[in-house]
């Protein structure tokens, strides 16, 4: 909580945890090692103003930066967005932006769930879930029991 604010001004001040934070590291060098994939963080994207996935993973190469001339909103979708869910973020409420995603236009969504090592994958035909397995979406594959340390 902010301090020196009267209390119904105080906001809650909370972001990403070690855990969101290990997490996303984990996944975005598995992703690209190998070399046909890359993950971009805390893109924005031109969806309804300004979604922000934690991870957008693009084919190698789809997106390019300009140091010359910067955009804020990436108007090129990823084909995957990945979110990880923190201590002060419901898993309900990343299911909502996990369809506006879909809604908009990218093909699938995997929502982490670290405490149980879960895994929501969305498409815009289904949503299934798995526990800490090896995970698949158009073409790109991630072994979540190795991200997790579960393995043998």
């Amino acid at each position: 909580m902010a301090k020196n604010l009267p209390h119904f001004f105080q906001i809650r001040m909370t972001g990403p945890s070690i855990n969101h934070s290990y997490l996303c590291k984990r996944i975005i060098v598995e992703i690209e090692k190998t070399g046909k994939w890359e993950a971009w963080t805390e893109l924005t994207l031109n969806i309804e103003g300004g979604l922000v996935p934690d991870i957008a993973v693009y084919r190698s190469g789809a997106l390019k930066p300009d140091f010359a001339e910067d955009k804020i909103r990436c108007d090129i979708l990823p084909v995957i967005a990945v979110e990880i869910v923190s201590p002060s973020q419901s898993v309900h409420e990343l299911m909502i932006k996990a369809g506006k995603f879909l809604k908009a236009g990218i093909p699938a969504v995997w929502t982490v769930e670290p405490y149980g090592g879960v895994i929501y994958i969305s498409t815009p035909e289904e949503r299934h879930v798995v526990v800490a397995e090896a995970v698949q979406s158009q073409g790109v594959e991630l072994d979540f029991a190795a991200i997790f340390g579960k393995t043998a």
